[in-house]
């Protein structure tokens, strides 16, 4: 039988008497015997489930440390874990990959970040781009999406066995001024940003970062150009997949991604939905350089 895995957050931590002022440091340091506390949502998740006391269940941090446990009391608001061994870290994964998700329709953007981060993705940032249907164009609007995509992040880690939370990284536009709120709202508006997605890529790119923009048009493979990297010896450390709306990323966005470094590269002869996009390309970095290679480069 699988295990549950339960997600020891820093909510969690501050249930049992760390300080708020205190940097969450996870499970590290945690040793067998010791007991910790599951609490909100992840502790009614467990009633959900009818956890037994002495079931065995696996508990992550987010943070890269992990700990097999079990159930010693299990209430609707608090779930109380005996850890059966010291807490270890996972290895530290070869590749940071990000995934840069233009919001889609019918959920496709949240298909896409849900498999990302099963596949290994260590950031994924939210894109409002040109051909969006849906925008997060208030204060509103970005808190509770970003909320939504994080609480999606931290289901897909557990349903992957992973210990590292995927980062949901601040909402970006092509280009535009913020919305502000309406009058009597509780939030305040928020000034327009000063910041756009190709600020981003171009910063990403002048700190070592190898991004790819997926687009129809592109003539080179993103297969075929990743092969250099693995042969020169010199993998970058980071890399990041840029993904548009079902509409398709504009001329003039195609031409801003180019201007700050990033690549187009093209998947293969089909073309697939903004949903399988990423996913699909991170699992082919993932494959050629990344955790999931068989044998590393006779070059490495």
């Amino acid at each position: 039988m699988t295990r549950q895995t339960f997600w020891f957050s820093g909510d969690s931590a501050g249930e049992a008497g760390t300080s708020p002022a205190t940097e969450f440091a996870g499970l590290r340091g945690y040793r067998e015997g010791e007991e910790i506390s599951i609490v909100g949502a992840e502790a009614h998740h467990a009633t959900v489930k009818r956890l037994r006391l002495g079931e065995v269940v696996d508990v992550v941090d987010g943070l890269g440390w992990r700990a097999g446990a079990e159930v010693v009391a299990a209430q609707n608001s608090r779930l109380r874990l005996r850890l059966l061994a010291d807490a270890v870290a996972d290895p530290v994964p070869p590749l940071r990959l990000t995934l840069i998700q233009a919001l889609a329709k019918e959920k496709r953007d949240l298909q896409a970040l849900e498999s990302a981060v099963e596949m290994g993705a260590w950031r994924v940032i939210p894109w409002g781009a040109t051909r969006s249907v849906s925008r997060w164009d208030t204060v509103t609007k970005r808190a509770k999406g970003r909320e939504k995509w994080r609480n999606l992040a931290v289901s897909a880690m557990k349903q992957s066995r992973q210990a590292r939370l995927a980062e949901v990284s601040e909402y970006l536009e092509s280009g535009g001024d913020i919305v502000p709120e309406p009058q009597g709202a509780e939030t305040q508006s928020m000034k327009p940003a000063a910041n756009t997605i190709f600020s981003e890529v171009e910063a990403m790119v002048q700190g070592g970062t190898a991004v790819f923009v997926l687009h129809e048009l592109a003539t080179e493979h993103l297969a075929q150009m990743l092969i250099p990297l693995a042969r020169a010896g010199q993998t970058p450390e980071d890399i990041a997949v840029i993904v548009g709306p079902e509409g398709g990323i504009t001329a003039p966005e195609l031409t801003a991604f180019t201007a700050a470094g990033a690549r187009p590269a093209l998947l293969g002869p089909t073309v697939l939905r903004c949903s399988s996009a990423g996913p699909a390309a991170l699992a082919v970095i993932q494959s050629q350089l990344g955790s999931w290679r068989g044998t590393p480069p006779e070059s490495r």
